[in-house]
């Protein structure tokens, strides 16, 4: 029969999921609470399935389920306080202590009075039905209070969970959530009718099926190794207390009903209804996905709007002000975003200070990447343009082959700009909605945007505060330099006088060359260190001209003489202020020969969308950790008599050229400085 199958398939799960899932539980007390939970249900489920069989021995068999039964109560609550929780006794609080305690006087009336005090049947053989006696009553009803507790406490962990575990634990709290409401319903019933209707147990059997069905996929395909620590303030916000509340006084106005109309309500309708009832409840309180269609369904249909603004604006606020690092940060304004707008994880690109491409710092549930946006990529060429949101499943764009490849594995549905009035500050790249069919208007839109308006006012903010620390840094500095420059332009001088006498009075015309060029050399060293000194160009201050930018590369190795440099490329035509953009390739010329011991260096000269020159030199490359976060902040660098504003200056002129400078160090050592200019016609 269809009903014994459904009845063994249950008992087999319940005893052999615990047993398969055993050495994958890395909590000793959740593992063995959760095996002896399901062995005491299969426990029961055998004796109820026995007890249709051998109908003559139903006091022995009810005798043992009640044992069962009365045994749950206490793993139940122990179960409930343990599941991904932070847990120790000593920490237990003390009403859970006080319910565990006061679990164990069902199993107390058990040992104390006999199967025969619980039940009375004067013709079990033919009409299956218990009939409880009032210890039974009273037995049944602390079994289900118990139970609704366990559901209470379920409840709070997953409330106290972050977003990312709730998606992971949800369908174990669902799974133990339908059996403990199967089992409320069951005994629910036979305190309506007084009596216990084996002809329930195949429904029963049903509720077990789908509850470890549930709580083994969740522990297969996403893990429950993870431990929630649960705050006071929310262990009291419960959905659970309301729908059992209503529940039992719905339980109390059927059996008043009974007791009116009698036996014209279809009892196993009814059941069947309630069962699903009770389930969809659950469900609501403790699935994100249905927890949100049930909030938003009562925010449009009530209030008229779909988000609460005030509640919004004040978590958001809440997160970002108590941030206590920069990843933390990130990690709340994403966390918002999922929590808000029901999404599964995201990611956060934002500007380099020292970089215009648009790099990952950032991902909150979803698979990290290193890969950069370049500046000059079509996506951030659209975000520019226009200032609203990109819904990738309204609108078909194309935003490069690198990026589609990206968005398309993490189910990429929303980039959000982050810009403040002036430009783009970075973007946040949504995954795909927890609700897959949610349909997202312009309210959404604009709540969007106000959030990314606000993460662009505290991570300027942020940045704004770093610059300000490199201008105390670079005041501290001058302090220094001043007294530094009396002392180089003192010696600059008589180093001039130097080489000219030496033209004079030496007579060996090889000595004397090569004495002039060493002589030359330093004196243009040390000019080029003095203008760094003393001079950092804004955009106002240049006098710009439309130039060749290979001749003025050439021309700029002249103050080097004794550099061997190997040009390559072709000319093209950039607008420059010559003079200052001499003392960027002086300065990276000087930088090839010191990391290549004076060896032959090469420089390019191209048109790559745009005026391009790059400098490649044959050292031993450039430290990982250097490239990522020091190469162009002032004072820091990797010489032992470098100062570290060559490059910090050579970053400041190209910007106010509005360009950039990005250093790249191939795998077979040396570095690549690579120089991009705008064209003539994009210059203001």
């Amino acid at each position: 029969m269809l009903s014994d199958a459904v009845q063994l398939a249950a008992i087999v799960l319940a005893a052999v999921y615990p047993l398969v899932a055993f050495p994958r539980n890395g909590r000793k007390w959740e593992a063995v609470s959760l095996l002896v939970l399901l062995w005491l249900v299969a426990g029961l489920s055998v004796c109820d399935y026995l007890l249709l069989e051998f109908p003559a021995n139903f006091l022995l068999l009810s005798q043992i389920s009640l044992y069962c039964m009365a045994l749950a109560c206490p793993v139940c609550i122990l179960f409930s306080n343990v599941f991904c929780r932070e847990f120790s006794f000593s920490e237990l609080p003390t009403t859970q202590l006080l319910l565990l305690g006061l679990s164990f006087v069902p199993l107390v009336m058990a040992l104390v009075f006999p199967a025969g005090d619980f039940y009375y049947s004067p013709d079990f053989h033919t009409d299956k039905t218990l009939f409880l006696e009032p210890v039974a009553f009273f037995f049944y009803l602390q079994v289900i209070l118990f139970m609704a507790v366990s559901l209470f406490n379920l409840e709070a962990t997953i409330a106290n969970a972050p977003h990312g575990v709730k998606w992971k634990i949800k369908f174990s709290i669902v799974g133990v959530g339908t059996i403990l409401a199967s089992f409320v319903l069951y005994y629910s019933q036979s305190m309506i009718f007084r009596a216990i209707d084996t002809g329930f147990i195949t429904t029963r059997s049903l509720g077990l099926i789908v509850g470890v069905l549930l709580m083994a996929y969740s522990a297969f395909t996403r893990g429950n190794d993870e431990r929630i620590t649960i705050s006071k303030s929310l262990t009291y916000r419960s959905f659970v207390v309301l729908f059992c509340g209503l529940f039992l006084v719905l339980v109390g106005l059927v059996g008043e009903g009974l007791k009116i109309f009698g036996n014209q309500f279809n009892a196993y309708a009814f059941t069947m209804v309630a069962f699903l009832g009770v389930l969809g409840l659950v469900m609501i309180s403790l699935s994100e996905s249905m927890r949100r269609k049930f909030r938003l369904a009562i925010q449009r249909h009530f209030y008229g709007e779909k988000y609460d603004y005030r509640i919004e604006w004040k978590r958001f606020t809440d997160r970002v002000t108590n941030s206590r690092s920069r990843d933390e940060l990130y990690k709340n304004i994403l966390t918002v975003y999922c929590e808000t707008f029901g999404i599964v994880g995201g990611c956060i690109f934002l500007q380099g200070r020292h970089s215009t491409d648009f790099a990952p710092i950032c991902f909150h549930e979803m698979d990290d990447s290193k890969m950069p946006i370049p500046a000059r990529s079509p996506l951030v060429r659209l975000l520019k343009d226009r200032r609203h949101i990109l819904d990738l499943r309204r609108e078909e764009v194309d935003l490069g082959e690198e990026v589609q490849t990206f968005l398309a594995e993490r189910y990429g549905r929303f980039i959000v700009p982050i810009r403040t009035s002036r430009s783009l500050v970075g973007l946040i790249v949504l995954g795909a909605p927890i609700n897959v069919v949610e349909n997202y208007d312009q309210e959404d839109m604009e709540l969007m945007e106000a959030v990314a308006m606000q993460a662009a006012a505290v991570l300027m903010n942020m940045r704004l505060g770093d610059e300000l620390a490199e201008a105390r840094d670079m005041e501290a500095f001058g302090k220094v330099a001043a007294f530094v420059l009396h002392d180089l332009k003192n010696q600059v001088y008589p180093l001039s006088l130097l080489e000219e006498n030496a033209r004079e009075y030496i007579n060996d015309p090889e000595f004397q060359q090569d004495m002039l060029d060493s002589l030359s050399n330093i004196v243009g060293r040390m000019n080029t260190l003095i203008a760094q000194l003393t001079n950092i160009p804004t955009k106002g201050s240049l006098s710009l001209e439309v130039v060749d930018l290979m001749e003025v590369a050439k021309s700029a190795a002249k103050a080097l003489p004794s550099a061997r440099i190997e040009f390559t490329g072709e000319s093209v035509l950039a607008a420059l202020d010559v003079s200052e953009f001499k003392k960027v390739a002086v300065n990276l010329y000087l930088n090839a020969m010191e990391a290549g011991d004076n060896a032959p260096f090469k420089v390019f000269v191209g048109d790559e969308a745009g005026p391009v020159m790059r400098v490649s030199d044959s050292g031993a490359g450039i430290d990982e950790e250097i490239l990522e976060g020091g190469l162009f902040v002032p004072f820091k660098t990797t010489k032992k008599k470098g100062m570290g504003i060559g490059l910090y200056q050579s970053k400041q002129i190209l910007e106010a050229h509005g360009g950039s400078i990005v250093a790249t160090s191939p795998e077979g050592g040396g570095a690549i400085f690579t120089v991009t200019l705008p064209a003539p016609a994009d210059v203001d």
